[in-house]
């Protein structure tokens, strides 16, 4: 039979028939329904639009329940198929705790959205959050072949509160966190004490910054700037530029009384020291409690090393002076200094050092001799290394000099970083933290 010659539905023997202005008597038991009563046959609803000349399926029911719109083997519960918005929902309700859409799931996820050109799920709202989620292990799980999670805010891209704020971490050689932005990454511990704004850990590094024009990482804080500790080395810095003056590690303090680098414990520097002045600072010996000692070291424009001791001669004006054994080896243009001790008479040194040893000759016999020996280093590292005594200033040197040539002030290394050169974010960029539902 056709379409247009459709005989009007009947009710079944025994039934009582659906009226288009509505029923009673409908039984809550499901012995009155529609759809039909053959095993496997779906239910379908169909329309026809304006200027139509033929009716179109709009919904279809299966045999098993699962309801399609604009599909016709509907997969899922309700499945929507369209060329615009599938599913639109609204609430007028002004409660806290109400939803549009509620879902929930005894096993998997909840909602899940996938996409192949925007957004797998999006949420905007104007007044509080455009997505939440909340979960025993996460709140919210990001998964891709790119980014696992993107955050966008005109001033903050992503919030994360908790014990942890934020755990992030890549597999094999992947980053566990990439930030970018004016202030890539702003992290604030809520307590005291233990707490700490930004904690990683890495196979290889467990923080690795870079920075075009000013520093890879900064450290800013009312106690230490950067805590460095580790079972090798607590810091380690390297200056990479093969050409020019640059710097593994500089250190600076602001106060007079401050110290630019402070030691507890020895100090090794494997290459030559230069500095402007040099001393040594001990408890006094005589007042170990209250005051301190403190002597000037000795300069020279030689890399000079220093020899020194007593002998007496014999009975006939004679003394050998045994020197260390590598004293040949090391010095060179060996230098001599005698004095005689308690009483008036000549002393002369009768033989050159040779053989890591000179003589000594007096007047008469049984004389103290104090003598000194100084010498050249002639190792392989004095020799390739030599100590230039004068040497013309660089033109950035002259630049941070005064008109009269002398530095001003104590004197600060023109080729220093320059505060003006790193930016420091303004009171009112920092963030503040969002009110959480």
């Amino acid at each position: 039979m056709s379409a247009a010659s459709a005989s009007p539905a009947e009710a079944a023997p025994g039934t009582t028939a659906w009226l288009l202005g509505g029923n009673s008597g409908v039984s809550t038991d499901g012995s009155n329904f529609l759809g039909p009563t053959t095993a496997g046959a779906p239910l379908i609803f169909k329309t026809r639009a304006s200027g139509a000349t033929s009716n179109a399926e709009r919904m279809r029911i299966l045999a098993n329940g699962n309801v399609g719109i604009g599909v016709t083997t509907p997969t899922a519960k309700l499945q929507v198929k369209t060329g615009g918005t599938a599913i639109q929902a609204s609430s007028t309700s002004t409660a806290a705790s109400s939803a549009t859409i509620s879902a929930s799931a005894a096993a998997g996820a909840g909602v899940v959205g996938s996409s192949t050109s925007g957004a797998g799920v999006k949420g905007t709202s104007t007044n509080d959050y455009g997505v939440v989620g909340s979960g025993k292990t996460g709140g919210v799980l990001g998964q891709t072949g790119y980014y696992g999670v993107v955050g966008l805010g005109d001033s903050v891209g992503g919030y994360f509160g908790g014990t942890t704020g934020l755990l992030a971490g890549g597999s094999g050689a992947a980053n566990g966190l990439i930030a970018s932005g004016r202030i890539g990454v702003y992290a604030q511990a809520a307590v005291s004490g233990q707490a700490q704004a930004l904690l990683a850990e890495g196979g290889q590094y467990a923080v690795y910054g870079t920075g075009g024009g000013t520093a890879g990482v900064r450290g800013d804080s009312g106690y230490v700037g950067v805590w460095g500790q580790g079972t090798s080395w607590g810091l380690y810095g390297v200056g990479t530029a093969t050409t020019g003056q640059n710097y593994g590690v500089y250190a600076t303090t602001s106060s007079p009384d401050g110290f630019a680098v402070f030691a507890q414990g020895r100090v090794h520097v494997n290459g030559t020291l230069s500095k402007s002045a040099g001393s040594f600072k001990i408890d006094h010996p005589l007042d170990p409690d209250n005051k301190w000692l403190s002597h000037s070291f000795v300069e020279s424009p030689d890399m000079m090393n220093v020899y020194n001791g007593m002998v007496t001669t014999d009975a006939d004006g004679h003394a050998t002076v045994d020197l260390p054994d590598y004293f040949d080896a090391l010095n060179r243009d060996p230098r001599y200094q005698l004095t005689v001790i308690g009483q008036f008479a000549q002393a002369i040194v009768s033989r050159k050092v040779s053989g890591n040893s000179f003589e000594i000759r007096t007047d008469h016999g049984n004389v103290e001799v104090s003598w000194q020996v100084t010498g050249i280093r002639q190792d392989a590292y004095a020799t390739a290394h030599p100590i230039q005594v004068e040497e013309d200033k660089t033109d950035e040197d002259k630049a941070a000099s005064g008109s009269s040539g002398q530095r001003r002030g104590v004197s600060a290394d023109p080729r220093a970083p320059r505060s003006v050169d790193v930016e420091i974010p303004a009171a009112d960029s920092v963030p503040q933290a969002p009110k959480l539902p």
